[in-house]
C-alpha cells in the first residue's frame, strides 16, 4: 500500500463534510499526511454569469459570477472556522469554480492527492436520481483511493 501524504477532502459545507473531513483529520494524523479542502461551486446553468444582483440594502450590485464566487468564498471561512474549533489543521482550503466531480478528480489528479475524502448523503430512491450524486461519480471514475464517509440525516433518509 502506498503511503498516504495528501489528502484532498471536498466539501459542501453540509455537516455530512464536516463529519467526513473529522475522519480524514484522523487519517492525516495517523499517517501524518497534510489535509486541504475544497470546494466546488457552479452558476445556475440556466442564468447567465454577468447578469448583476443587486441588493435593497446597498446601491451597489454584483455581477452573478461575483456573488456566487464571495457566497463559496464565505463558506468556506465559515466552514474552516468550524474544522479550526474541533482542532483540525488545514494545509490549504481552495474554492474553485466547475462541474463539481470533474474538479474534483482533477484537483486530485494535479495535486498528486493520495487519497480523497469526502462525505455522502446517502439519499436513496427519488431524491438520489433527482440530485445525483458527486460522491458517487467521484468514486467511479477516480483514479485515486475515495474514501466516503455517510453521516445520515432526517432529511437524506426522503
Amino acid at each position: 500500500m502506498q503511503a498516504i501524504q495528501r489528502i484532498l477532502c471536498p466539501t459542501d459545507f453540509s455537516e455530512c463534510a464536516l463529519v467526513a473531513l473529522e475522519q480524514a483529520w484522523e487519517l492525516a494524523r495517523s499517517f501524518g499526511a497534510t489535509l486541504d479542502v475544497l470546494y466546488v461551486y457552479h452558476n445556475p446553468p440556466f442564468i447567465a454569469p454577468e447578469i448583476t444582483v443587486g441588493y435593497a440594502s446597498t446601491a451597489m450590485g454584483q455581477t452573478l459570477a461575483e456573488l456566487m464566487r464571495n457566497e463559496a468564498e464565505a463558506g468556506m471561512q465559515e466552514f474552516g472556522a468550524k474544522a479550526a474549533e474541533k482542532g483540525i489543521t488545514l494545509s490549504a482550503q481552495r474554492v474553485v469554480y466547475g462541474d463539481a466531480a470533474n474538479t474534483i478528480l482533477d484537483v486530485a489528479k494535479n495535486g498528486n492527492y493520495d487519497l480523497i475524502a469526502m462525505g455522502t448523503h446517502g439519499r436513496t430512491g427519488l431524491s438520489h436520481v433527482l440530485l445525483g450524486s458527486v460522491a458517487e461519480r467521484v468514486l467511479r471514475r477516480s483514479e485515486r483511493p475515495v474514501l466516503t464517509v455517510r453521516h445520515t440525516t432526517e432529511a437524506a433518509k426522503h
